[in-house]
């Protein structure tokens, strides 16, 4: 038996576990303490101001809190195994000797806020909204299994779903009308893990609720919410996600368009209207495990819903299914739109950098000067006609896509003009390394076009990266193929112009494709209406990708045999700087060192294990170093 301090309680316990009650909870307590089996809260004939503890589950505590409030009792809870929901609100221990110390040690009952919705006791959560969406994310069970599960049960209703119109009015009378897919309303935000995770816990309790209000514009959207809710981040609260709204105050007055759907700590209920209140004080509570309250004045009323749908976004968000990607506020489209417009444009600032950037890039594969090529990428203003070509053929704009290709057009012609003018009045007729790198463009330069292309998108898409669009044009070169083309026409030759345009062509159309799908998924564009334009945009990027995927097997090809013949010891001779200079014939130049000198025999034998090894005829260029 524990030592007692003067204050006598009454214990009520659960009349239907009387076994356990005698075996378990009543060797603890005090033998002058009065027990009383409850049965029904009219039949508590405790006088007001009693020291009254409970040993009761979360359905006899909804109907006796509140009695309890109302008598001002002076309220200890003991642990139930039927406790679940409770836990949430009043953190007692769940071992009896602990609560019962903490009950004991408590010289002043605490004052306990209480959240009521129509008028019942919430000891966790409200929810509102799609019940199969809404009411998995009740269940406070938070094992692997329970996660699953409720993914599996919104999933299943995510083609047919559409948001529901929420007029949500504050305590000060502010007004919130807006399309969601649920509202959960909490008092403390650990009342849920995932308002715990919106929000963040709190130290202190305050005499106000949260109200979290989920509106994802689009599948996409939802599937965020999924993962966040399947794989919640550990640091804490982050930012709001630009789907969810936060509300903070005393009082939320909720209606809709019809009866609501709401579930008080997963008890389904339906109304006209739902009124959820924080009654402050109501509950003294035994303990010293509870928050501590926060003491103001005056509730500071908070309300971020800035991101929401609003106004007609509201109408078409409730009229139709979620769509897949989330089309972008029309105003947002049309700032960007216009942007595309004016630089599909030809202009004389256009001209003049074309001109200069195709003749800084010719005078740096001359010179073979990595850095002023570099240069030459900066000044290209192609990337400007190519994104906006992207969104025409995304968006089925025949204007836009006319005024991009014209502009581009007269860029090519720019480029392929002044780089053969000046090809011809140089005397240099030698392929050196930068006019190499350009002559066999791979998938990977593929890789690189696409890339750049999502990262140019979404720079012309948010003014706030456009900072960024430099370092895109500096990885992805869009001139200097187009002078080495000039070259290979000055020169007459067919091979440098075909490599060089072939890695202009594939540069062209993988900036397209993806800044058509980057332009897509940021809801620049309703998918039925892109589909046309990026499924040509494919096409063509697949087509080009034929002769790609041959050049990246040759390279492929190339280094295997440079791996496998670098460093190889036949008959005393070593291969080193093993270079590929043709691979139809396969010709290779090696250099073969040894310590003895090398006569014709132990070429003709080193050509003939070559050979064996990589089981195909070879033309061999040695060179001799001899070693001492």
């Amino acid at each position: 038996m524990l030592m007692t301090n003067t204050a006598h309680y009454t214990v009520v316990f659960d009349e239907q576990k009387l076994a356990l009650f005698e075996s378990g909870i009543r060797p603890f307590l005090d033998e002058n303490w009065p027990v009383v089996a409850y049965q029904n809260k009219q039949k508590l004939s405790l006088p007001d101001g009693a020291n009254v503890l409970f040993w009761l589950g979360d359905s006899d505590l909804y109907e006796l809190i509140p009695f309890a409030s109302e008598h001002n009792w002076n309220v200890g809870f003991l642990p139930h195994p039927d406790m679940n929901r409770f836990y949430r609100t009043f953190p007692i221990s769940k071992k009896i000797e602990e609560s019962l110390a903490d009950i004991q040690s408590a010289e002043e009952p605490v004052l306990s806020d209480l959240l009521f919705c129509n008028d019942r006791l919430v000891l966790g959560s409200v929810m509102l909204g799609h019940p199969s969406m809404m009411r998995p994310a009740s269940n406070i069970d938070n094992s692997l299994w329970s996660k699953l599960k409720y993914l599996t049960l919104m999933s299943l209703s995510l083609s047919k779903t559409s948001l529901l119109p929420f007029k949500l009015t504050t305590e000060k009378g502010a007004t919130v009308n807006t399309a969601a897919l649920g509202i959960t309303i909490v008092y403390r935000p650990s009342g849920s893990d995932f308002t715990k995770k919106v929000i963040g816990e709190t130290e202190q309790d305050k005499a106000s609720l949260n109200t979290i209000i989920l509106a994802p514009r689009s599948i996409s959207e939802v599937v965020r919410f999924f993962f966040s809710r399947l794989f919640p981040n550990k640091e804490g609260a982050q930012a709001l996600a630009n789907y969810i709204g936060h509300i903070k105050t005393k009082t939320i007055h909720i209606s809709g368009q019809c009866e609501l759907p709401y579930t008080v700590d997963a008890v389904a209920y339906t109304a006209e209207t739902v009124d959820v209140v924080v009654k402050p004080n109501s509950l003294k509570v035994l303990s010293k495990r509870l928050p501590i309250k926060e003491q103001v004045k005056e509730l500071k009323e908070s309300v971020s819903v800035s991101s929401l749908p609003k106004g007609q976004a509201v109408k078409e968000l409730i009229e139709r299914p979620l769509p897949w990607i989330h089309h972008i506020d029309q105003d947002e489209v049309k700032e960007t739109f216009v942007n595309l417009k004016e630089n599909s444009q030809v202009s004389q600032s256009y001209l003049v950098l074309m001109v200069l950037s195709t003749l800084l890039a010719t005078v740096g594969l001359f010179a073979n000067s990595a850095p002023v090529i570099i240069g030459a990428m900066i000044l290209a203003p192609l990337m400007a006609p190519i994104i906006s070509l992207s969104m025409g053929v995304l968006r089925q704009n025949i204007d836009l896509i006319s005024s991009s290709l014209k502009t581009l057009s007269i860029g090519m012609i720019l480029a392929l003009g002044f780089g053969i003018l000046l090809s011809l009045i140089t005397p240099l007729q030698e392929i050196n390394s930068e006019i190499g790198a350009r002559l066999s463009p791979t998938i990977l330069d593929l890789a690189v076009a696409i890339i750049s292309g999502i990262a140019a998108a979404y720079a012309n898409a948010r003014s706030e990266v456009a900072k960024s669009l430099a370092g895109v044009a500096i990885a992805v070169a869009l001139v200097p193929p187009l002078a080495v083309s000039a070259i290979g026409i000055a020169w007459l030759s067919w091979s440098t112009f075909s490599g060089a345009f072939l890695l202009f062509i594939t540069n062209l159309f993988g900036i397209v494709l993806a800044a058509a799908l980057t332009f897509l998924v940021m809801g620049f564009s309703p998918f039925h209406l892109a589909k046309k334009g990026v499924a040509y945009a494919l096409g063509f990027v697949l087509i080009v990708s034929i002769p790609l995927s041959f050049a990246f097997a040759k390279l492929v090809d190339r280094q295997n045999i440079v791996s496998s013949l670098e460093g190889w010891h036949v008959g005393g001779v070593e291969l080193q700087d093993v270079t590929i200079r043709s691979q139809k014939p396969l010709y290779i130049s090696v250099t073969l060192l040894s310590d003895h000198d090398i006569d014709t025999q132990h070429i003709d034998k080193v050509k003939k294990e070559i050979e064996s090894r990589l089981q195909r005829e070879v033309r061999l260029e040695s060179k001799m170093a001899i070693l001492r």
